[in-house]
């Protein structure tokens, strides 16, 4: 299935995103990068979208990995000289062993298999780093609403679920028993920042 144009190109992807962010687009990586510790060295990025944190880790001598299903991003980050890798996490990748794991803004496709992939996250790093919109134009009735939900289409189709600030606490509160983690919520804007970290780290 053909993703919206927004996900054919990082540039028209930037400008779409700077006009529903009001120009703070930045602030989502910005809101992650201040939760990256000196002794976050291997730095595993999922559904990474943009290489801003990419560009952060490199200037600070951290291992940067990127999966994204988007070969578009995939590509532009490879030529930018970033170790980025073109895989469908739904599908059984493997993932590197890291100090942390990061998905900013993408939580959201996985609403139906979050167990099975806070699992895998988990497993490869004991910090994981959470930015999701819970402000969201998709979620909105009407033209705005209807619009929003084209071109947020990744290359499965629209889909109509977004989290709120409500259910993903109530979606974290049910996960961490059976997966032994516990959270802490570091900020509410647009997006909630989220930091989890494996029980007994």
């Amino acid at each position: 299935m053909s993703s919206s144009i927004i996900y054919k190109n990082i540039y028209i992807y930037r400008a779409v995103m700077n006009a529903l962010y009001f120009f703070k687009y930045k602030q989502r990586f910005n809101d992650i990068i201040a939760l990256l510790s000196d002794s976050d060295k291997q730095v595993l990025d999922l559904c990474f979208g943009d290489i801003y944190i990419a560009q952060y880790c490199e200037k600070q001598n951290k291992n940067w990995i990127g999966y994204d299903t988007n070969s578009h991003f995939v590509k532009f980050a490879k030529s930018k000289g970033f170790d980025a890798r073109c895989a469908d996490l739904f599908e059984e990748v493997s993932l590197p062993k890291s100090d942390v794991c990061i998905i900013s803004g993408s939580l959201y496709h996985f609403e139906k298999d979050l167990e099975r992939l806070f699992k895998r996250m988990l497993q490869a790093a004991p910090k994981l780093l959470i930015s999701e919109p819970v402000v969201n134009l998709s979620s909105q009735k009407g033209f705005i609403g209807s619009v929003a939900k084209k071109l947020s289409n990744a290359g499965k189709g629209e889909e109509q679920f977004r989290f709120n600030e409500t259910s993903i606490i109530e979606t974290l509160n049910k996960l961490q028993g059976p997966l032994c983690f516990s959270y802490k919520v570091i900020s509410i804007k647009r997006d909630i920042v989220i930091e989890i970290k494996q029980n007994g780290n």
